[in-house]
């Protein structure tokens, strides 16, 4: 989502010398406790809408993600990474839940998505939790800005941003060619509605089975 373009921002700063590669033992640990929950709820979708239960079960499970940003001003020689994506249900199925770890030194992100179905307004809302954000979670997006839609075939999200000095553009995200093994996450960044301009490719490979 949107807080990995913050990525471009900061990989221009002077950072800390970076250690020894740290294991991806956070989103591992959850994933696993993620997945004793799972086994008893992730079965249940007995309080899915349709639309629900089609991404659910189009993007569940735990995946190995290969992160490459394009070059910019701020990373001239673009950037990659590594990192972990486990998609569950929530309870019954009326939430899917993205516990994200990615690492692009010196970074490591951690992200928590939560997917849902407004069944009164008919359309998917969404929010998210990262650690680079200071608030944690970005209630306002999720209320206001997020547009949030599903084929059947491709997860769309688009959020509106608004810099500093008051100026809107837009995050476009994909998650497409989405198959039993892979799919393909693109998150692009413009003026509003578009064109956009590529920032990054993830590539997702399953790792569960």
């Amino acid at each position: 989502m949107k807080q990995l373009l913050l990525l471009l921002t900061l990989m221009s700063f002077s950072c800390l010398a970076w250690s020894a590669d740290k294991p991806l033992t956070s989103v591992t640990s959850a994933a696993a406790g993620a997945d004793k929950t799972a086994s008893s709820t992730g079965d249940d979708l007995s309080a899915a809408s349709t639309e629900m239960q089609s991404v659910i079960q189009a993007l569940s499970g735990r995946w190995a993600m290969e992160v490459t940003f394009e070059p910019s001003p701020d990373a001239p020689k673009g950037a990659q990474g590594k990192g972990e994506e486990f998609w569950h249900a929530g309870a019954q199925g009326l939430t899917l839940i993205d516990e994200e770890n990615i690492r692009v030194p010196p970074l490591d992100i951690h992200l928590l998505g939560l997917l849902w179905w407004d069944s009164a307004t008919k359309q998917f809302h969404g929010m998210e939790c990262v650690n680079q954000n200071p608030h944690a979670c970005d209630l306002k997006a999720a209320l206001n800005d997020v547009t949030i839609t599903w084929d059947g075939k491709k997860l769309t999200i688009d959020e509106i941003e608004t810099s500093p000095t008051g100026k809107k553009s837009q995050w476009h995200e994909t998650y497409s060619d989405i198959t039993p093994t892979s799919f393909l996450q693109v998150g692009e960044s413009g003026e509003v509605g578009g064109p956009f301009k590529k920032v990054m490719t993830l590539r997702g490979t399953r790792i569960d089975r």
